[in-house]
């Protein structure tokens, strides 16, 4: 494995490079041209990189010099995304392209025996590529103590106080590490999606709840109780939130795949929420239910703002990526009159580029970073 600070450097280089020459990796470390071709050698020996052709010469003639390449293939990462309705399990490779996928219901979990079983069950068919696998990341929709990999709490299944990560490792004898599947979505999009080259994220899931995951220099932020980004229980009107008897967070009670159908059913609609999407524009009381939600939808997202100041705010979720458009277009006058025009006009916002793949991409990355080298 790499261990050495100078190999780990080099790899870096390489993989956020391409292809690059020995010359070029002599340069870029300040380590000499002998030392360079010590540790690729070792590297090429170990099958984490190759040579694969020839650049070209300089200005000034001469041999053309052999260029090598990150082989993404070395090793391999499960990846899981445990949802309320579905689990996702990947076998994916250091680039986090997906060599095979298994999606099954998650729906019949009750019990924290159920959700081992169901890991286990869908991991099992990837195992025969053991020797090669670097380790498991999973990504669950609840409050996570990253450091051992403890569940506090999935509402999703109603289950409390599961060590996850002890469970699974006890089972398939593999490296495992466990994240709150938001904070992981935020981490794909950073490396592979809509906030590649940014630092500081703040990334929206808007589906069946409301979540945030936020990045700070290129670090996840989990907080002392893996709580950090909770924002569906942020407050956005006190005066009709303090008798609350909302079975989640205050702000779900507005925004949210749950809190839209318990309005649409209170004015006698009975509809999926993408016809609700839909009829917006051509329904004034359904407009009114989207413009009430994202009002306060967009007033807890100033209030992010302003407290973590991201480069870039992502928006994604089964809601937030199939009606970017038109909750862009419902929460900007928001943002308009209430975010300080140095602040507002310096931040991107973009809709997911990874879809339901980003707690995927995010596991690899946090699988990576644990146990390997990654940019």
């Amino acid at each position: 494995m790499i261990q050495k600070n100078s190999e780990r450097e080099i790899l870096r280089i390489l993989r956020r490079s391409g292809h690059i020459s020995r010359s070029k990796l002599s340069l870029q470390t300040g380590l000499s041209k002998p030392a360079v071709s010590e540790i690729v050698s070792g590297l090429i020996s170990l099958g984490v990189i190759r040579e694969v052709k020839k650049g070209k010469s300089s200005s000034k003639g001469g041999k053309r010099p052999i260029l090598l390449e990150f082989k993404p293939d070395y090793r391999y990462i499960i990846a899981i995304d445990v949802g309320g309705t579905k689990l996702r399990v990947a076998l994916t490779d250091l680039e986090s392209r997906v060599i095979e996928t298994r999606v099954v219901s998650s729906k019949g979990v009750t019990r924290k025996d159920d959700l081992l079983n169901l890991i286990c069950k869908n991991i099992s068919p990837f195992l025969e590529e053991r020797e090669k696998i670097l380790g498991i990341g999973i990504g669950v929709p609840g409050t996570v103590d990253m450091k051992n990999g403890f569940v506090y709490y999935m509402p999703a299944f109603n289950l409390r106080n599961i060590e996850l990560k002890s469970m699974v490792q006890k089972e398939v004898d593999l490296p495992t590490l466990v994240a709150n599947d938001v904070n992981l979505n935020a981490l794909g999009e950073m490396w592979k999606g809509a906030a590649r080259g940014h630092k500081n994220v703040l990334l929206i899931s808007l589906g069946t709840g409301t979540g945030a995951g936020i990045i700070l220099d290129r670090h996840m932020c989990n907080g002392s109780r893996g709580m950090a980004g909770e924002i569906g229980y942020m407050i956005t009107d006190w005066s009709r939130e303090k008798y609350n008897d909302f079975p989640f967070g205050n702000l779900e009670k507005w925004f949210s795949g749950y809190a839209l159908e318990k309005k649409l059913k209170e004015i006698g609609e009975n509809m999926s929420l993408k016809d609700f999407f839909g009829r917006t524009a051509s329904s004034e009381d359904l407009n009114n239910i989207l413009n009430e939600a994202c009002e306060h939808l967009a007033l807890a997202m100033v209030n992010a703002i302003c407290l973590l100041d991201p480069e870039v705010v992502v928006i994604t979720g089964g809601i937030g990526f199939n009606q970017y458009d038109k909750i862009i277009e419902k929460i900007m006058p928001v943002f308009e009159k209430t975010v300080p025009a140095e602040i507002f006009q310096s931040i991107s916002f973009k809709k997911s580029e990874l879809g339901d793949m980003g707690v995927i991409v995010g596991a690899n990355y946090l699988v990576q970073k644990e146990f390997f080298v990654v940019d």
